[in-house]
């Protein structure tokens, strides 16, 4: 045998908007079965074009097949292929014209059409059903997040009537309605109740809607939430409350959402892991405000931590004099409150004044339900 003769076009077994896989396996083992060891080892050259007299080499080896990557979509390329032996190479084949498929519609095309706030941009992505309705951007926000954050219900209406998932989570386990709630969306809070969403859904930090409104101290969202039965007394992964992270935050302190969330029922001396309560953070984080509302629905200003501090003791220690003087001003009225309440009683016992005060707080926080 000489040089290879030239060889039939090549077989496309599949081709993607981005690669084309050609075989030529049967052709070879005809030819193979031809040789003799004179011959060497049969060999074959592939080249691809997109332009016309403008060949390159795309693979070179003994392999049966090849897959041609790295395309672009919905473009016509044409492929020939040789082979060679000892003796030299053979003719090419006759060129075979593939096409690539079209690229398929994907969660780049919906949050292209979100970002434009394109209604029928979005319809007719959503209408193809090649791309994931919940698919994410690379922040990791869904196209319902994306709509619901910047109140676009009309959007929101056309990703649900395609089946989107309302409860849909992210790496992070948040929700649409946290991430609306915390950036304080009333009518779409409302909207995503309405729809399903669940408000006792937790975040990989164990942190629920109602925890996002208060730390994004949204008070109409808080309200809306509470209503749809939110939790007050949900704990996230470091016991907190969402009155706790309220306090504990620096930048929050909110005495608005400190009475909301007392007026749901939320327990004033809760403590989270490190048995620190929310009055325990105002001392912390100077929340004069947050204090006064929570001294007058009975929080105990002596409750002690892990490490048996108390909110007065961190008052003191840190030389908050008007932390301090709000505690003490606080203690010595229970004091003279519960003498009062002795003394016309004509019990002489004593009273502890740092707790005193615990038995108003389920009142104190009805009252202001009321308001």
């Amino acid at each position: 045998m000489s040089r290879p003769p030239r060889p039939p076009e090549p077989i496309v077994d599949n081709k993607t908007h981005h690669s084309i896989e050609v075989s030529w396996e049967p052709y070879f083992a005809k030819l193979q079965a031809r040789m003799t060891d004179a011959d060497g080892r049969l060999r074959v050259e592939l080249h691809s074009s997109r332009f016309e007299d403008s060949w390159e080499l795309a693979y070179k080896g003994y392999d049966v097949r090849c897959v041609l990557s790295s395309l672009e979509d919905n473009v016509e390329y044409s492929i020939r292929y040789r082979f060679g032996n000892d003796h030299g190479l053979g003719e090419f084949s006759n060129p075979l014209p593939v096409r690539t498929l079209k690229k398929p519609l994907s969660g780049e095309d919906i949050h292209r059409a979100l970002r434009r706030k394109n209604a029928d941009d979005l319809l007719r992505v959503l209408e193809s059903r090649e791309a994931s309705v919940d698919a994410p951007d690379d922040r990791g926000f869904s196209p319902l997040s994306v709509a619901a954050m910047d109140a676009e219900l009309e959007l929101c209406n056309l990703l649900l009537e395609h089946r989107a998932d309302v409860n849909w989570t992210g790496e992070n386990g948040k929700t649409c309605l946290m991430q609306v709630s915390y950036k304080g969306k009333p009518e779409v809070v409302q909207w995503l109740l309405d729809n399903g969403a669940s408000v006792l859904m937790r975040d990989r930090k164990g942190m629920s809607a109602l925890h996002y409104a208060a730390d994004g101290e949204q008070l109409d969202t808080l309200r809306i939430l509470l209503a749809a039965k939110a939790d007050p007394h949900a704990r996230d992964n470091l016991g907190c409350t969402a009155l706790i992270r309220c306090a504990m935050l620096k930048n929050n302190g909110n005495s608005a959402v400190t009475v909301i969330l007392l007026g749901a029922g939320a327990r004033v001396d809760d403590t989270d892991s490190s048995g620190q309560t929310a009055l325990f953070h105002c001392a912390i984080n100077r929340h004069e405000k947050m204090a006064s509302v929570l001294l007058d629905n009975g929080a105990d200003p002596l409750a002690t931590n892990s490490q048996g501090v108390s909110p007065l003791k961190v008052a003191e220690a840190q030389d908050r004099k008007n932390m301090r003087n709000l505690f003490q001003d606080c203690l010595a009225k229970r004091k003279a409150e519960a003498a009062a309440v002795g003394g016309d009683s004509g019990g002489g016992g004593k009273v502890d004044a740092g707790k005193s005060g615990g038995g108003r707080s389920g009142a104190a926080a009805r009252s202001i339900g009321k308001k």
